[in-house]
């Protein structure tokens, strides 16, 4: 395989002329350009994209910090932020912290020492210090990190209004919500509430269950859901993210009950999986689309050298009905 150096012998220049015609710095005649580029065409010579961006203090590189990549909202996001990011000269590294401050802290050592352009934060179980040592441009996604961060998120308040409507049209009793770790700072909390507020100035009770650090695994939310919905029988109705609500429909259908007719059953997310489920689902859909454009707009803006602090509310929250809700 050719290298630098054999271009600048047949070429006839330095290594150090050779390096400046790939970076474009300094005055080159064409002359020279002609004869570094001839002697790279016969030999085949393919530059390191790497060591280009770095000799201009630039890798081409985000991080991107995700709690747990095989949850569905984390796959779709991944999925769609690399395309994003591809789209606009990026390379993505995805760091899976599986929900564990020891990876997640060497993660962070990882994208510090390979310098990496920026990065974009989805994981909560470090202090807030550990993200602003880094001294890169930060975005969160869905989660809360400093007020120097700016976090971009979906309008979770018009989510959980939206969520809460097929309870109070299809005259639910008693609605269970399955939500997530108050500990954790995200603005998900939000629909969390408002949820459960608007329930409430209906008259409809609300059962709020907060799943803990260790169980948000396929294991723990069957385990729940059966005991939930077996401790209290005047429940009619289930809210959650949509992997969570396919188990829930899993259990009742098993039961022998009737779905919407014994149960009203409400997804979030609007990830593949809601689109499997039968009966199909009702749901409120994110924009993930819109959340992964937006995030990578704000993360390049900071990149060049905007001063963002600010979140960014993305709205398009929308209402998709399936056969659930009544």
């Amino acid at each position: 395989m050719a290298t630098i150096k054999d271009v600048a012998a047949l070429s006839g220049v330095s290594v150090t002329t050779v390096s400046r015609v790939l970076n474009k710095r300094g005055y080159i005649s064409e002359d020279t350009y002609k004869k570094v580029y001839d002697a790279m065409a016969e030999l085949n010579y393919q530059p390191n994209q790497l060591a280009r961006s770095l000799s201009k203090q630039k890798t081409n590189f985000i991080g991107l910090l995700v709690p747990d990549v095989s949850h569905p909202f984390f796959a779709e996001m991944t999925h769609l932020l690399e395309i994003s990011l591809f789209n606009h000269g990026y390379k993505l590294i995805l760091c899976n912290t599986q929900r564990n401050d020891a990876r997640e802290q060497s993660y962070l050592d990882m994208l510090r020492q390979n310098k990496v352009d920026g990065a974009i934060v989805a994981t909560h179980y470090l202090q807030t210090s550990d993200y602003k040592d880094l001294s890169l441009p930060l975005v969160a996604m869905d989660v809360f990190l400093d007020e120097s961060i700016p976090s971009v998120y979906s309008n979770h308040i018009r989510g959980g209004k939206l969520a809460a409507r097929p309870f109070i049209d299809g005259n639910a009793h008693c609605v269970l919500q399955i939500r997530g770790d108050s500990d954790i700072k995200s603005p998900a909390w939000m629909r969390h509430s408002v949820f459960a507020d608007e329930l409430l100035e209906h008259n409809i009770e609300c059962i709020d269950y907060e799943l803990k650090a260790d169980e948000f695994d396929i294991s723990s939310y069957c385990k729940i859901i059966q005991k939930q919905l077996d401790s209290h029988p005047e429940i009619d109705g289930v809210f959650s993210t949509d992997i969570v609500v396919s188990y829930a429909i899993k259990y009742i259908l098993e039961k022998g009950k009737k779905i919407p007719d014994d149960y009203i059953i409400v997804g979030y997310d609007g990830v593949d999986i809601s689109n499997y489920v039968y009966p199909s689902l009702s749901y409120v859909r994110q924009p993930f689309e819109k959340l992964a454009d937006t995030i990578v707009d704000v993360l390049l803006r900071k990149i060049n050298g905007e001063n963002l602090t600010d979140d960014v509310v993305v709205n398009d929250v929308r209402f998709i009905k399936g056969n659930t809700t009544r």
